[in-house]
């Protein structure tokens, strides 16, 4: 990527007031100079605000100052011109003027927001090939890259440039989503097609989600199958109980066994007589009923006439005395009319008694042939009634197979439809397993270019961290940038493990001055097309408060190392590099010592700052 910022412009509110340039230089070490409250570290505020940033980091008295602000700067070999209005009520303004030209004497609104930042996403190479990686048929990437993402890169601030365990500003930005995105967007900046591994990553989460789906399928069909032989199986062990088949008849299949069970089912009938047989046993019993109701009748018959015959005897010998009074103690009776009567009528009571049992009468009924005769008509109906229970129980035996069989036969049908395969594209999971495969690899290519670019940033990083004269105390130390903690490391040669802290606030600002360094060396050696070849840095004389002599040198250092990369990016390997520095340090750091890739844009000065005082006091 090429990139020139040319020109910071503010318009003022005050109409009468002409409007400020600060212009700076391609190829060189860009410094504002000024005191404290100056405004020097709000140039960085305000050109990411031109760049459509979301939030607003402007001061409040710049605000109220300003109408509108401009950046005017060079992508590409196209120039462009972007403007947008003050924030209100402390929100961003949605009026920016864009153009591909230069600054308008006066700023209008032109374009929508979203429309600028399409245009600026395709300048910074953000296109349809890095939100499509494996092209549009496998869809975005769920991570929305923009071209701001990569401005972190670009801006070492104040509150960073001497921080410990804080090497990129993602507070500035907006925290969460750039310590989201952080790691994503360096992968690609040192030459890793990150999206690509991300979109890898989601494409083989989907992949493997439809290999899944399929293999569950073939897990049902199987167990479907299962079940399906078992319960065949178990049928035709059912029939072998029932012995409709033969115990050890083998089957090799459950085609064949369904084959065997069908048959049984087919040929297995035979006439069923239990109405006849059921009725024939109601006859008989009735039949029985009846004969067994006339022995009872006869025998009781029998049993009350020989009670009679009995009771008969017994009132004849009762009477007996009676007749031995009448003839021998006739005359010593009381002689009485009434006595007389009473002993005349038991004596012809007892005669007639004698009478009767004289007389040799035969049974009314010739009961002892009847009885015998029905008895042996139930004994010929008990006879047949074994007869046809014996068959009965056959009968009953002979049903319940044929129950067994019909619920045999509606288990088989019953199983036979429930047999459901569903069907299965091979085709489409060989090609998803191809297809993962792929992914996969391309992953681990990623992983094996990681790793190569990683080296490769370091060599940079300890190029620049070499020149660094200050840091007697790590000479010929190695630093090493740690990607998943997202800062740089440094092991003293004497160790094995690199430090938790290197000392003082001027090690660390040694320390993201290398790094950033390194990093845009490294960058502009793979040729990465993301990051813009430019760097803003807010006062590397911050740990320098004191002003001792030794801090002047230490400073003095840290202007040389930017010199130097300058010397070297544009001379030596001929590429285009711009640093724009905001500094409390006087020039004289850099004019004294011939610092030529340096350029002084400004000096606040004498109550002069980012907004001239005669506009500020007014």
């Amino acid at each position: 990527m090429k990139f020139i910022l040319h020109e910071i412009k503010l318009w003022f509110k005050n109409r009468n007031a002409e409007p400020k340039s600060y212009d700076l230089l391609p190829n060189k070490v860009n410094v504002i100079t000024g005191g404290s409250t100056t405004g020097k570290t709000s140039f960085w505020n305000i050109i990411d605000y031109c760049l459509l940033s979301g939030k607003v980091t402007i001061p409040t008295d710049i605000i109220d100052k300003v109408e509108w602000f401009g950046i005017r700067f060079t992508i590409n070999k196209k120039e462009i011109s972007l403007i947008r209005r003050t924030p209100e009520l402390g929100a961003p303004s949605s009026s920016i003027y864009f153009a591909f030209d230069g600054f308008l004497s006066e700023p209008i609104s032109n374009m929508q927001i979203a429309e600028v930042k399409s245009i600026l996403d395709r300048e910074f190479g953000i296109n349809d090939d890095l939100r499509f990686p494996y092209g549009k048929d496998m869809g975005k990437s769920t991570f929305n890259l923009s071209y701001r993402h990569f401005l972190i890169f670009n801006s070492l601030t104040q509150t960073l440039i001497i921080a410990p365990e804080t090497y990129f500003d993602t507070t500035f930005y907006g925290k969460e989503e750039y310590d989201k995105a952080l790691t994503h967007i360096f992968d690609l900046v040192i030459g890793v097609n990150d999206m690509q591994k991300i979109k890898a990553d989601e494409s083989i989460k989907v992949v493997e989600n439809d290999i899944r789906k399929i293999q569950a399928l073939i897990r049902g069909n199987q167990k479907a199958e299962e079940n399906f032989q078992s319960e065949i199986f178990r049928l035709v062990n059912w029939c072998k109980r029932l012995n409709f088949i033969e115990y050890t008849k083998y089957f090799e299949d459950a085609d064949s066994a369904i084959a065997m069970i069908l048959e049984v089912v087919k040929n297995r009938t035979q006439a069923a007589r239990n109405a006849e047989l059921f009725s024939e046993i109601d006859t008989l019993n009735s039949s029985k009923k009846q004969l067994q109701s006339q022995i009872n009748s006869i025998t009781q018959y029998q049993r009350e006439y020989d009670l009679y015959k009995k009771n008969l005897s017994k009132s004849a010998d009762s009477l007996l005395p009676i007749e031995y009074l009448n003839e021998k103690l006739a005359d010593q009776l009381v002689d009485s009319y009434e006595s007389r009567i009473f002993v005349a009528y038991l004596a012809s009571s007892l005669q007639d008694i004698k009478n009767n049992l004289s007389m040799k009468k035969e049974a009314p009924l010739k009961v002892n042939g009847d009885v015998i005769a029905l008895k042996g008509q139930i004994e010929v109906i008990d006879k047949r009634l074994v007869e046809i229970n014996a068959i009965k129980e056959n009968y009953l035996k002979e049903g319940e197979k044929f129950i067994e069989l019909g619920k045999i036969d509606y288990a088989l049908e019953q199983t036979l439809n429930n047999r459901i395969i569903k069907p299965v594209d091979t085709v489409r999971l060989n090609e998803l397993n191809d297809q993962k495969a792929d992914l996969v690899k391309n992953n681990q290519d990623t992983t094996e270019i990681k790793f190569t670019m990683n080296t490769l940033l370091n060599e940079s990083i300890q190029r620049n961290f070499n020149l660094v004269s200050s840091m007697d105390t790590y000479n010929k130390s190695k630093v090493s940038f740690n990607s998943d903690r997202m800062l740089l490391q440094l092991t003293p040669a004497w160790q094995l493990f690199a430090l938790d802290n290197v000392g003082s606030a001027s090690n660390y600002m040694f320390m993201h001055l290398c790094l950033y360094l390194g990093l845009h060396e490294h960058i502009l050696k793979v040729e990465q097309e993301h990051v813009a070849p430019f760097l803003f840095i807010d006062q590397p004389s911050i740990p320098y408060f004191e002003g001792t002599n030794d801090d002047k040198i230490k400073l003095t250092d840290a202007f040389n190392l930017l010199n130097s990369f300058i010397e070297y990016v544009t001379v030596e390997k001929k590429k285009d590099f711009q640093i724009f520095m905001v500094e409390h340090a006087p020039k004289e750091f850099w004019e004294d010592n011939e610092f030529i890739h340096f350029h002084t844009v400004d000096e606040f000065i004498d109550g002069n700052g980012l907004i001239p005082k005669e506009i500020y006091n007014s």
